[in-house]
């Protein structure tokens, strides 16, 4: 074999190897306004930009090159865990998320308020020593594709005045990282 054919060997073999890396590892195909992390068998997050909680605004986030497989979106409050519960649970500050695909198909939409409500009309707290989160039902166990590209569109408004000086952190998680 000559020196050029072995380069030539070597360089198809590292382009497949590149290839095919990108195809299990999505770290290496993501794309988009967020940033993943997370590998095979561990599970993945997609997590965007902190948000004002006490703040109305809307906030658009792009992205595509996830996992397959379904994912949850979860709001963290930053900074607040377990023993914000209280807190967090009495507010009735209004959510609304909406995620579709390139197609404008709705993948999720939810519009709620935190605090208590009937069980779909309401963003749920799940707290831990180490952290808080919202989530709501309409936006748990959702089937996406590597192969899709998304937007995921978050609005507060009707800001209830006893919301904290915090920040909100949107994530999709793999569903086997998920509390709910």
């Amino acid at each position: 074999m000559t020196v050029s054919a072995k380069r030539s060997a070597v360089l198809t073999v590292a382009i497949l190897v590149i290839i095919l890396a990108a195809y299990e590892f999505p770290l290496l195909r993501f794309h988009g306004n967020a940033w993943i992390w997370g590998g095979p068998g561990f599970g993945y997050q997609i997590r965007m930009r902190a948000i004002p909680f006490n703040q109305p605004g809307k906030y658009e986030f792009h992205f595509r090159g996830i996992p397959d497989g379904k994912m949850s979106l979860l709001l963290y409050a930053e900074g607040k865990s377990d023993e914000n519960r209280e807190e967090l649970t009495r507010l009735h500050t209004s959510l609304d998320a909406l995620l579709v695909d390139q197609r404008g198909n709705i993948i999720c939409q939810a519009s709620a308020t935190t605090g208590t409500a009937q069980a779909d009309q309401i963003w749920n707290l799940m707290s831990a020593y180490w952290g808080a989160a919202f989530w709501n039902s309409s936006c748990l166990h959702l089937p996406l594709n590597r192969s899709t590209s998304y937007t995921l569109t978050l609005r507060i408004s009707n800001v209830d005045p006893n919301t904290p000086r915090s920040n909100l952190v949107p994530v999709l998680e793999s569903d086997h990282r998920t509390w709910p």
